[in-house]
């Protein structure tokens, strides 16, 4: 049976008080009620030996398998590598350097036999995301990427990428993207990659159109566009699927708004959001 491995990737402990960990709990919350009811799916945490346990914790109050993958005490080599490859970049922000060491351990550790949700701590499934559960129920598939577009920063259009001339899967978001069984980067083309972006001048100018935001480099993300393309791109429908915007049809929405969130889950989600909050320490 295929399994859709939804991957978080959480470097810091879970309490009450810390804005990025209610995300994640919220975010985890909404996955329980929008997804794990229709899809077999495995929780995957990256974390890091000091937090391990908390991830553990949280993951005993759900039903559905999960995995709990502390980078320093399984794979202490490969994060040192990864350390490497990401200090090397010039051009990147302390995200940027997180992002980078994500998607190398994400073709390094996920199974590639397998469907693969990556995803940030800030997403949230409003409503049942019907294209993505399609997605991995549908055996044949034209498009082996299902992505987010961020439509928010570059004025409701599809980015493109001012110095790469082939095609790039427009508009790709780095936290919210879906991988076919088969789908697979090497760490030598990831490496590759992220060196030419950082060659580039560095900035909003390396986007067309330049988004609003000047500290816009997301190397991490232009790779992920770049070398993903040639498995085929499918992108979800910006009007339910949305970068910080909220519309009427949202299904599924990447923001850091939590005020916002709140007020579009339901009751019961509420509830179990509570329940979980309750749970940590402030």
């Amino acid at each position: 049976m295929q399994t859709l491995y939804v991957r978080y990737c959480a470097f810091f402990p879970i309490t009450r008080t810390q804005d990025i960990a209610i995300e994640l709990l919220l975010s985890v919350t909404t996955l329980e009620e929008q997804v794990s009811r229709y899809a077999n799916i495995t929780l995957v945490f990256y974390t890091l030996s000091a937090y391990k346990q908390n991830y553990l914790d949280l993951c005993a109050m759900f039903s559905f398998p999960s995995r709990v993958i502390a980078l320093d005490e399984e794979y202490p080599a490969e994060l040192t590598r990864w350390e490497e490859i990401a200090n090397e970049i010039k051009h990147k922000t302390q995200t940027d350097h997180r992002c980078i060491i994500r998607m190398l351990a994400d073709f390094h550790i996920l199974p590639v036999d397998q469907h693969r949700l990556l995803i940030g701590c800030d997403v949230f499934f409003l409503k049942v995301p019907q294209e993505v559960l399609a997605f991995t129920w549908n055996p044949v598939k034209q498009a082996k990427i299902l992505y987010m577009a961020d439509m928010f920063s570059f004025g409701g259009t599809l980015y493109k990428l001012r110095h790469y001339k082939p095609p790039i899967l427009e508009g790709l978001l780095g936290d919210f993207y879906c991988l076919a069984p088969g789908v697979h980067l090497t760490e030598e083309a990831i490496k590759g990659c992220l060196r030419m972006i950082d060659d580039w001048p560095g900035g909003a100018h390396r986007w067309e159109p330049i988004p609003r935001f000047d500290d816009a480099h997301a190397c991490e993300q232009q790779a992920a566009a770049i070398l993903l393309h040639p498995f085929g791109g499918q992108l979800l429908p910006p009007v339910r699927y949305s970068h910080n915007t909220i519309l009427d049809e949202l299904a599924v929405i990447h923001t850091h708004s939590i005020s916002n969130i709140t007020v579009l889950l339901a009751d019961k989600m509420k509830a179990r959001a509570r329940e979980l909050l309750a749970a940590w320490p402030e």
